[in-house]
C-alpha cells in the first residue's frame, strides 16, 4: 500500500489501483508511519511526496520486492507446471470424432487439460465469431466419403492459434477418427475460408 501511494503519488490513484476505499488507505498509511515513529509523506498542493524518511522506506520497500522476484524465480523448478487449457468445440455430428481426436491429444500431450462443448451449428459459428473457443469441429457432407472422415477444423480468424491449439491442428491432420493415418485431409476453416490440401475454397 505504502508502495502503491509512493510510486502514484497520491492515496486517490492509489486506492483506485489497489480497489480499496480512500479512507481505508489513508488510515493504512497512518498507522504505519506511527509505528515507525517516522514522517513518510508531505503534502505539496495536490501531491504527496516523499520525505527522506519516506524514500530510504521506498527504497527498502524496491528491495523487498526484487528480492520476492528472485525467490520467485527460484522456486520455479519446484512447482508443478501450470496446466496449458484447450477448448474445443463440435457439432452433436461430429462427438464421437471429437472425442477420439482430444483423447489421443491429450495423451501425447499431458501437459495440456482439453474441455468439449457440444452444440449445434448456429451456436457454434456464433461461438466462433466471438473466439470463444481455440478449435471448433464441423461435420461435413461429401458423397461417397465414410462417415468418419466427414469432419473439418476451424479457428477464430485473425487470432493466432495458442500453443496447444497448434499442436492439435498439426495433430489431427494427421490422424482420422480410428487414430490411423489420415488419407483424406480434413479441412482447415478460418473466417469463411476452408482450406484443404493445397486447395482452397470459398463457402
Amino acid at each position: 500500500m505504502f508502495e502503491a501511494v509512493a510510486r502514484l503519488g497520491g492515496v486517490t490513484r492509489a486506492a483506485e489501483e489497489l480497489h480499496l476505499a480512500q479512507p481505508t488507505v489513508s488510515l493504512q498509511l497512518k498507522k504505519l508511519a506511527e509505528a515507525l515513529e517516522v514522517t513518510l509523506f508531505e503534502q505539496r498542493g495536490r501531491r504527496l511526496h516523499l520525505t527522506g524518511a519516506g524514500h530510504a522506506l521506498r527504497e527498502a520497500c524496491d528491495e523487498l520486492i526484487h528480492c520476492l522476484a528472485r525467490a520467485e524465480e527460484k522456486l520455479a523448478p519446484w512447482r508443478k507446471p501450470k496446466l496449458e487449457i484447450l477448448r474445443l468445440a463440435a457439432e452433436p455430428e461430429s462427438r464421437a470424432v471429437a472425442s477420439r481426436l482430444i483423447a489421443d491429444f491429450c495423451a501425447r500431450q499431458p501437459g495440456v487439460q482439453a474441455s468439449l462443448h457440444i452444440g449445434e451449428r448456429p451456436e457454434l459459428l456464433e461461438r466462433l465469431a466471438a473466439g470463444t473457443d481455440d478449435v471448433y469441429l464441423f461435420a461435413l457432407e461429401v458423397e461417397g466419403l465414410p462417415a468418419e472422415h466427414r469432419w473439418s477444423l476451424a479457428h477464430p480468424k485473425g487470432r493466432a492459434l495458442s500453443p496447444s491449439a497448434a499442436l492439435f491442428f498439426r495433430q489431427a491432420l494427421r490422424l482420422d477418427a480410428s487414430g490411423a493415418g489420415a488419407n483424406n485431409d480434413p479441412a482447415i476453416k478460418e473466417g469463411n475460408e476452408w482450406i484443404s490440401r493445397g486447395t482452397t475454397t470459398r463457402r
